[in-house]
């Protein structure tokens, strides 16, 4: 029995040192398995990778400011690390930064990671780094200078979002798509080198870049998106590209010094407000490919005088050319069976309006205050549906109708034609 309980009392100190033993060895290799570690060399923060001798340049408690040069590599406790990667966010905000050089050890530069640096006058991205990601220089109002090289292959949505200060870009000639909202508010910019290969400008890219006085674009773009160039008050022309089948909607909304416009006859549609607010253009040719024109196209053209309604059109939009106000004449094709509301509302310089047999209707408001519109000749044997607001008080009371029978348009009372005054025979008009 005794012999027994020794051997027992033997087996568990065995047991127990093997365990203490183990637990001793095993418990750094848990910790640097557990552990995160960050340090700080030099004023600049890192994130450490023992395995992969690594090191990312990371944001701090503090943010950085004057001149920052990142190195290639360290050496800490005795290992040395390579600098590669700059973390998402590592210098946002840091308002005092004033000059960073980064070295060609760094492959990752992550989203926003100079996000309103407004101090921040250059950069020069190393030729290692292939992707701008998004928001990375966003807000960078003190940037005049930015090194693209050749072997960038993509840049990110906001890139250089609000850059105020920048003047000239070189965009690099592997990007075949230019995202959203890229050049977003950089009033300075005014000049832009496209690449021969680009495909696609996204929605909001040079939105008010009011500096912006012209831009030639590829032949090899397929798509502009919306709202592309609003506001870009100093754009005097532009030409579309034969590769193009559509305006978008807003795209040079605001553009009020916007002159010449060339549209190819590979385009087939135009979007609401394309030429909203193009106080200066005076002419525009729209090709018979265009088959469709949505409301407010050339809303607000003050000066907009010579403009066609393409062949093979059947509505026009409402708003379409509201408060064009030097547009004196304009022809409406056969193919148009309706005008829409505000269609002509605000055109006080249109004096007559010949509506082909094809109008089977106007909107409300489409020829409301137009001041000089004294004559409307009707060409449907069928009455035309019209509202009461269709035409103004004064043009139903003093302007003059010719229709192709009049009996025919006052025979019913309650139809709007019944508030018109001076309705007469088409005949009447050529004898």
């Amino acid at each position: 029995m005794k012999l027994k309980s020794f051997k027992t009392l033997l087996f568990v100190f065995a047991l127990v040192s093997t365990t203490n033993i183990s637990a001793t060895n095993l418990q750094p290799v848990t910790d640097i398995l557990k552990k995160s570690p960050t340090t700080n060399v030099d004023g600049i923060n890192y994130k450490l990778d023992f395995k992969k001798k690594e090191a990312k340049v990371i944001a701090g408690k503090n943010l950085y400011s004057g001149e920052i040069v990142i190195p290639d590599k360290f050496t800490q406790d005795s290992i040395t690390y390579y600098v590669e990667e700059i973390d998402d966010n590592a210098f946002k905000g840091s308002t005092s930064l004033t000059r960073i050089t980064i070295p060609n050890s760094v492959t990752k530069i992550g989203s926003s990671a100079f996000e309103d640096c407004t101090s921040l006058e250059e950069i020069t991205i190393p030729e290692t780094v292939r992707e701008i990601k998004s928001g990375t220089f966003s807000g960078c109002s003190s940037l005049k200078t930015v090194n693209l090289h050749n072997d960038i292959t993509s840049i990110g949505q906001g890139a250089f979002k609000k850059c105020t200060s920048l003047e000239e870009i070189t965009i690099p000639e592997d990007i075949t798509s230019l995202p959203y909202n890229l050049f977003l508010g950089c009033s300075s910019l005014r000049i832009i080198n496209l690449p021969s290969g680009l495909e696609k400008i996204g929605y909001s890219c040079f939105q008010d870049c009011s500096s912006l006085e012209e831009i030639e674009i590829p032949n090899s773009v397929k798509a502009i998106g919306w709202v592309a160039f609003k506001n870009c008050t100093s754009l005097k022309s532009f030409s579309f590209t034969t590769s193009m089948d559509n305006i978008a909607n807003s795209i040079f909304e605001g553009c009020s010094s916007l002159k010449e416009v060339n549209i190819t006859n590979s385009i087939k549609g135009i979007d609401h407000d394309a030429f909203k607010g193009c106080a200066s253009l005076d002419s525009i040719y729209i090709p018979n490919s265009v088959r469709s024109m949505a409301s407010s196209v050339f809303e607000d053209c003050h000066n907009l005088a010579i403009v066609n309604i393409p062949n093979g059109i059947k509505s026009i939009s409402s708003k379409i050319f509201k408060n064009c106000t030097a547009l004196a004449k304009i022809d409406i094709p056969y193919s148009v069976k309706e005008i829409e509301s505000d269609a002509f509302n605000g055109c006080s310089s249109l004096g007559i309006i010949d509506l082909p047999s094809s109008v089977e209707e106007i909107g409300g408001g489409a020829f409301d205050d137009c001041h000089s519109l004294n004559t409307v000749i009707v060409r449907s044997g069928k009455p035309v549906k019209i509202k009461k607001s269709s035409f103004s008080k004064s043009m139903q009371k003093e302007g003059v109708f010719y229709v192709p029978i009049a009996t025919v348009y006052r025979s019913d009372p309650k139809s709007a034609w019944s508030k018109v005054y001076n309705i007469k025979n088409l005949n009447d008009r050529t004898r």
